[in-house]
């Protein structure tokens, strides 16, 4: 099993935390100067000690996750980051030009020798709507066409036309040339079961976010039987899943940590849509290797990608939680 890094950029002070498109006159120049400060401070702990992955997604309008260009937050990691695959979960491709986000993904692949990992976005509802430049109900349509057209981009050598029903390029030639050939490893959303057939059939990864363990475990075994059904077989790097923690030197410290995480709503089914979760593991190191053999067993995931400061935490708490982990999680995972 492989562990990675949650790169979240979270905005700290909790009269922020209203959720999604809090008043911007909340935000405070100091804090967000600190707020990034301690993130990649995080980061560059997280790769020295071992992680397997950095990662940092986009999202927007919100102090949750206060990456609305998430390419620039990994333009910067690249100069920091240097053992640990930088992985972009990911673009948003519903809201953006998909030629502009193989461009992109082009360059951090070069920017970071070939260490890229790329996880194709579809958006939560309120994100499809924030440059309303699309119809919320076209919103898999347009991420599925996209996420074909830039795995295209990425792998052609040679200029080619798209004509698709969301898209359509007369020639496409996408610059900087390969590195990872014939592209980085690409995942695809595995938040609901169209989502989950589309990846199986079409060969990508696949990643799920924050659902609980008995959803993941009834979407990842109808990944594995379309998988199946198409003819090929995913490896234990095909599946990850992103989920916060609370790791603490007793169950008790871990508890206390976790009452300090932001606030979060729960899904309920596989429809619900994207959210921010529930605390998925939680518990003093002997604990949590308990937890994720359990979730493992359930899931088959192979990559865990770990959120272990999110608001009110603190730094010191978080670089300590991240030790941990390093320290008397991640060894006795590995196996797995």
């Amino acid at each position: 099993m492989k562990a990675a890094y949650i790169c979240s950029n979270t905005y700290t002070d909790p009269r922020a935390w209203a959720g999604f498109t809090p008043a911007r006159g909340l935000y405070d120049a100091e804090i967000g100067r600190q707020t990034l400060a301690d993130s990649l401070e995080q980061a560059r702990a997280a790769d020295a000690l071992g992680f397997d992955y950095i990662t940092v997604s986009e999202h927007h309008a919100t102090p949750l996750m206060c990456t609305p260009n998430a390419s620039i937050m990994a333009g910067a990691l690249t100069q920091i980051v240097r053992n640990a695959a930088l992985a972009w979960l990911g673009p948003i491709v519903s809201i953006n030009n998909p030629v502009r986000v193989a461009e992109e993904i082009a360059m951090l692949d070069q920017m970071t020798g070939g260490r890229l990992v790329v996880f194709l976005l579809r958006g939560t509802p309120n994100e499809v709507t924030v440059y309303n430049n699309i119809d919320p109900a076209q919103s898999r349509g347009i991420t599925q066409e996209a996420s074909l057209l830039i795995r295209k981009a990425l792998a052609e050598t040679e200029p080619f036309a798209w004509q698709g029903e969301h898209f359509a390029f007369p020639r496409v030639s996408v610059w900087p040339g390969p590195t990872q050939r014939p592209h980085p490893p690409l995942y695809a959303s595995g938040m609901s079961e169209e989502s989950v057939r589309f990846a199986a059939r079409n060969r990508f990864r696949l990643a799920i976010s924050f659902y609980p363990k008995p959803m993941v475990a009834q979407l990842t075994q109808l990944y594995r039987d379309e998988c199946a059904a198409a003819g090929w077989t995913p490896a234990g790097d095909d599946i990850l899943y992103r989920a916060f923690i609370a790791l603490g030197e007793t169950d008790a410290e871990a508890a206390e940590l976790g009452a300090r995480f932001m606030p979060r709503a729960q899904p309920t089914t596989p429809e619900v849509g994207q959210a921010f979760g529930a605390m998925q593991f939680s518990g003093s190191p002997e604990t949590v290797v308990g937890q994720i053999e359990e979730f493992h067993r359930a899931t088959g995931a192979g990559i865990l990608d770990l959120a272990f400061g999110a608001g009110g935490i603190g730094q010191e708490a978080t670089l300590a939680s991240i030790r941990r982990f390093a320290a008397r999680v991640l060894p006795k995972i590995r196996h797995l």
